[in-house]
């Protein structure tokens, strides 16, 4: 209910401060020009925001920050910390904007260029940029004492950290993107030159040289930030940081095969007779040549950083997760990219075999084949044979890698979407079949047919590929898990509870068959002491609080590792536990037994707060929509 509470009164003080920012800019701005009897609406626009957003800001925010002040939690909570990072961000892209309107305009000024063909601001003046800059920059000023104050008094486990640093990698991603292009669009300029177009590039270079001049000490202003703050052992271990540094090099990546992608297009063209002139080969290849340089400079850094990163991390085995799962989604376009390839030149190999009237095909479909196919499948095998040769690797590195989700997500994903691709490519060839021999010809029916029956061998050669390779890490990981589990005795101690053992055996069972279980009851007394030779004892959760002397004293010379299996004891309470079956419950203790004899850290189940489910579940959702729009940008740009 108090975070309800709070979530409220901090979003309408946000709303309530944007409503008097915006409301002293329109009057100031009314004030400044001195049109009062032209500016009625602006006028009453001011005044209007002004008189709601005050009440609304000062009932909200003052009750906010006296309840701050008396009650640390409050101070402490995470959505105010978040208010305060948002508040600042909402006034300072008003700031950046209003100085990439004075700069743009200047540029174009400086140039002999009209400044109303400025892309930034082109209908504002000087004066409504520094009133807007001046208006933010005061209520910047404010939040950002207030944070400072906050700062200073924050008491243990507050969420100010973790805030800041989400807000400065928010801003690194903010100012790379307007470096970057900044950059491009200078390039473009420089490339205008020699096709002989550079006086209607003007305007290009004046908007690209204010990106930079804002861009660029945006992003290395927050970037030094962000590296200066590794000194603490927080900020190196972020998973922020590696989520940020792999959206970097993922669209960097993107960006290169697209950009790349069209450039050799062109390359391959001219290298292949089209007759074409300089001017010509630039006017077509320019934008992608002007993209490819900034794009592939900062894959080239950030992309050297994340090793470095991963490199860094003190777990071997998470050292080795993370590292795959960056080259499996470089792989993953690789392969994608490299079947764009296969489908554009088998398309025009049937075309120029099997068009009737001898019209040789388009120069354009094999010139972007063979682009497409250079830059995808050197990325494919760069990545994808490191990650073989990992999984084929003896001993534990080996096992890992062919048991990691990552690995089996991957290969079970491409042999869905050939298996998909297979059906879809057999459906179409059948049903134009179908039809042209029932009456209803079809014009190129050959040529039809020689396309989908060759792009359905190529995704089945694909698919008996996968496939092979899941059954040959399935293989390995059996006889691998067989000789662990066996190795992995452990002791089941009851008294009145054989139910629970039961379940538990016929779990373990089901999930390591190989596994040595011995079930022994206090009833018998004590167990023996070649027992003390298994590595795992599992508990009732009653024996483990209370266990009767005999078995105290054998848990005394027991040197193995403890599992305690929760079950509902009267006047017990267990944080997090959920009522369960007995069949989920032994479940769930079967899974942790095997990841601990497979030299796992039990994991975690799902979070039992909702909004941190919920924030799983939209993160996983816009990761997902971030990769198949950089996918879609990947294939618009090599086919657009």
């Amino acid at each position: 209910m108090r975070t309800v509470r709070r979530l409220y009164f901090y979003l309408l003080a946000l709303i309530g401060s944007q409503a008097i920012i915006w409301g002293a800019v329109n009057l100031l701005r009314t004030v400044v020009a001195g049109r009062f009897s032209g500016t009625v609406g602006t006028l009453a626009n001011g005044l209007s925001l002004v008189l709601v957003g005050m009440p609304v800001f000062l009932l909200h925010w003052l009750t906010a920050q006296r309840e701050a002040q008396q009650d640390e939690e409050e101070r402490a909570s995470r959505i105010r910390a978040i208010f305060l990072h948002a508040v600042r961000v909402w006034t300072l892209i008003p700031i950046l904007y209003a100085a990439l309107a004075l700069l743009n305009r200047f540029l174009a000024g400086v140039m002999g260029l009209s400044e109303s063909g400025a892309f930034f601001g082109a209908g504002q003046t000087t004066s409504d940029n520094l009133i807007a800059i001046a208006v933010n920059l005061a209520a910047y000023q404010y939040f950002t004492h207030v944070l400072s104050r906050d700062w200073q008094d924050a008491p243990a486990g507050h969420f100010l950290a973790e805030t800041r640093r989400l807000y400065r990698y928010l801003w690194v991603l903010f100012g790379l993107t307007l470096t970057v292009f900044g950059v491009q669009g200078t390039l473009s300029y420089l490339l205008s030159l020699l096709q002989g177009v550079a006086a209607a590039s003007g305007y290009r270079l004046a908007t690209s040289l204010s990106l930079l001049l804002v861009g660029t000490p945006v992003w290395g202003v927050s970037w030094w930030l962000a590296q200066e703050s590794l000194d603490e052992n927080a900020e190196r271990e972020s998973i922020l940081r590696l989520v940020v540094l792999y959206l970097i090099c993922l669209a960097g990546v993107v960006g290169v095969l697209a950009a790349g992608g069209r450039t050799l297009a062109g390359i391959f063209g001219v290298w292949l007779g089209r007759p074409q002139s300089l001017p010509e080969f630039l006017f077509e290849t320019g934008p992608a040549l002007s993209a490819l340089v900034p794009l592939a400079v900062m894959w080239a850094y950030y992309g050297r950083i994340l090793e470095r990163e991963m490199a860094a991390l003190a777990s071997a085995p998470q050292r080795a997760g993370v590292r795959r799962l960056y080259r499996s989604l470089l792989s993953a376009l690789g392969l994608a990219t490299l079947f764009m390839a296969l489908f554009t030149l088998l398309g025009y190999v049937v075309d120029g075999l099997l068009t009737w009237n001898g019209v040789i095909p388009a120069w354009g479909k094999l010139n972007t084949g063979l682009a497409t196919l250079a830059v995808g499948l050197p990325l494919w095998l760069a990545t994808w044979l490191p990650l073989q040769a990992e999984a084929g690797a003896a001993g534990e590195t080996g096992e890992r890698a062919r048991r990691s989700v990552v690995r089996r997500a991957y290969l079970y994903l491409f042999v869905f979407l050939f298996v998909v691709g297979l059906m879809v490519a057999a459906g179409d060839l059948f049903y134009n079949l179908i039809t042209h021999f029932l009456g209803s010809p079809i014009h190129g029916i050959g040529a039809l047919a020689a396309k989908r029956s060759l792009f359905a061998v190529a995704l089945a050669v694909f698919l008996v590929y996968h496939l092979r390779v899941l059954r040959a890490d399935a293989r390995a990981a059996q006889q691998a898990q067989s000789k662990t589990h066996a190795a992995f005795p452990i002791l089941l101690v009851v008294l009145d509870e054989m139910p629970l053992a039961e379940e538990l055996v016929r779990a373990l069972h089901r999930q390591t068959p190989r596994l040595p279980v011995a079930v022994h009851s206090l009833e018998r007394g004590a167990p023996d002491d070649a027992m003390l030779s298994a590595r795992l004892v599992v508990l009732p959760s009653r024996l483990a609080l209370e266990p009767p002397e005999v078995l105290r004293l054998w848990l005394s010379a027991y040197r193995g590792r403890r599992l305690v299996v929760p079950q509902p004891l009267e006047g017990w309470v267990w944080p997090g536990a959920t009522t369960r079956s007995l069949r989920e419950l032994t479940e769930e203790a079967a899974g942790v037994i095997r990841q601990m004899a497979e030299g796992d850290l039990p994991r975690a189940g799902l979070p039992s707060n909702p909004w941190a489910v919920a924030g799983y579940v939209l993160g996983g959702l816009f990761a997902v929509q971030l990769l198949i729009g950089l996918f879609a940008l990947l294939v618009s740009s090599l086919f657009g």
